[in-house]
């Protein structure tokens, strides 16, 4: 598989790659692309207080596996308890200055069951859409609006 190279909205180099050879060990945070049943038709959204509509995800907490953060965040911030997680892929940001990167998982779940979304968290809502979707109206995060999620798209149909 190949490596993707672009620039985000934010003109943040980023490094995509779904390519398991090419993965680092250090990821620190996470992204789910997860579905809301088996037919895969649909993927489950959650809605930042400041940024909007977005797919879940965040950071991986001391001690914890990305793969552990990647269940406990989707819990967190959908409600959504999920199936098994298979990671998918890997992306690598790197600011502009003298920041460090970030290295963030991508993993692919079905969700098994709902649960109310637990209070106390950053998110607001949670909604269900259409896994095909293509355009962004208001509303949307700019975190969605870049290379990252139609390329995510393709591969976590196959």
């Amino acid at each position: 598989m190949k490596t993707y190279y672009f620039y985000d909205k934010r003109r943040q180099f980023i490094s995509l790659t779904f390519s398991p050879q090419h993965f680092c060990s250090d990821a620190k945070h996470v992204l789910i692309w997860a579905y809301a049943d088996e037919s895969q038709e649909q993927i489950v959204l959650t809605k930042h207080e400041k940024r909007g509509w977005e797919l879940p995800g965040g950071k991986v907490e001391p001690g914890e596996r990305p793969e552990e953060a990647a269940v406990r965040e989707l819990f967190e911030e959908t409600g959504a308890h999920s199936g098994e997680m298979y990671q998918i892929g890997q992306y690598v940001i790197q600011p502009e200055g003298e920041a460090a990167a970030i290295v963030k998982n991508i993993y692919t779940t079905t969700v098994k069951a709902w649960s109310d979304i637990p209070a106390g968290f950053e998110t607001i809502e949670r909604r269900v859409v259409s896994s095909d979707i293509t355009t962004f109206k208001e509303g949307f995060s700019s975190l969605i609006q870049d290379n990252v999620f139609p390329l995510c798209r393709q591969v976590a149909k196959k």
